[in-house]
């Protein structure tokens, strides 16, 4: 999966002023993704802890390989109810109820805007590169647990994982603070 790519995308922040009140939007989003960012550093260290187990013959590396998976479940937010019950708690119907707003009512929201529309459809379009990494990192720490070999690849997904999403983070804090400031909208 190639990683997204920041060139290629809409860009209009910096059209307007926002006064302190409008700018109460964008704020709220940037600390709900840092409360994100803290669970990719969560999940990252755990997949290095799990690596380095591996390494050193020291774990089975069960309960390291559910502490990454409860970390990518943690983050997940298209997960059924029956893979989501039990792993992800407060975290992940925070992250859940994040996504849904922003792809039931936010984007929708925004692309009414016509300046801002191509942004709105790019973010939608990245949640669905999101879900993939998501994926592909849950399928390699069910795989790891039978080939320890392939913890090589976990490692690597993750960060992938986590360069992709905080690239999406810091793309949707910059450009929709305006909208989501013009349009009265809170997260």
């Amino acid at each position: 999966m190639p990683p997204i790519d920041d060139a290629t995308r809409p860009r209009v922040a910096g059209s307007v002023e926002l006064d302190p009140r409008q700018r109460a939007a964008g704020d709220h989003l940037r600390m709900v993704h840092d409360h994100f960012r803290h669970q990719l550093e969560t999940l990252t260290r755990a997949v290095e802890d799990l690596r380095d187990a591996a390494g050193g013959g020291t774990s089975d590396g069960m309960i390291d390989v559910e502490a990454v998976r409860a970390g990518v479940h943690g983050l997940a937010p298209s997960l059924t109810a029956q893979q989501v019950a039990g792993l992800c708690g407060q975290v992940c119907r925070v992250l859940t109820m994040h996504h849904t707003i922003e792809d039931q009512n936010l984007f929708p929201a925004v692309a009414t805007m016509q300046a801002y529309a191509p942004v709105a459809a790019r973010l939608a379009e990245e949640h669905l590169v999101v879900d993939a990494h998501l994926e592909r990192v849950d399928d390699l720490a069910v795989a790891v647990r039978t080939d320890p070999e392939r913890i090589g690849e976990l490692v690597t997904a993750v960060a992938d994982l986590r360069a992709d999403l905080e690239s999406h983070f810091t793309y949707e804090e910059t450009e929709m603070s305006e909208p989501l400031g013009l349009l009265g909208l809170g997260i």
